[in-house]
């Protein structure tokens, strides 16, 4: 398949296995060197309304996070993932939120900013279980992964 200009071969694999815990995600996974990290993004109900779901999967596209999980929310896993969500997702009060985030570009209203984010590793990987059973959500390689992480 071709994704702008770009051949990426994606291959589904087999999810995460349980962690020693017994919970049925892992938002971490040692790959070598590198740490795969998970986190659960939601377009609150003002965001799907004012049809910005698709600006807003494409921040997460651009920034070159996969994403691994989707039903009227979002998983994305890359390095750092959440705390670069965090920081593209803006202050919770858009007056606070600087230009170019999502809620500083989209929001009005601090009752109505938009989006929801995990805001450490331990909330998303619980965020995620909550919503999402191991078999809903995909691991895949992409070929411009390696050079967007040189890791």
């Amino acid at each position: 398949a071709s994704r702008r200009g770009t051949s990426c071969a994606w291959t589904a694999v087999r999810s995460a296995p349980r962690s020693p815990s017994g919970d049925n995600l892992l938002t971490r996974q040692k790959l070598g060197a590198r740490v795969r990290e998970r986190t659960l993004v939601a377009v609150k109900p003002d965001g799907v309304q004012r049809r910005l779901v698709g600006q807003i999967i494409q921040r997460f596209e651009t920034r070159g996070f996969k994403l691994v999980g989707l039903k009227m929310l979002q998983v994305w896993e890359g390095h750092n993932v959440v705390k670069s969500t965090r920081m593209l997702v803006g202050d919770t009060n858009p007056a606070e939120a600087k230009p170019g985030t999502i809620r500083g570009d989209f929001s009005i209203h601090i009752s109505r900013n938009i989006i929801h984010a995990s805001d450490s590793v331990e909330v998303a990987q619980a965020e995620i279980a909550l919503w999402f059973r191991r078999s809903e959500l995909m691991e895949w390689e992409c070929c411009d992964h390696g050079s967007v992480y040189q890791l």
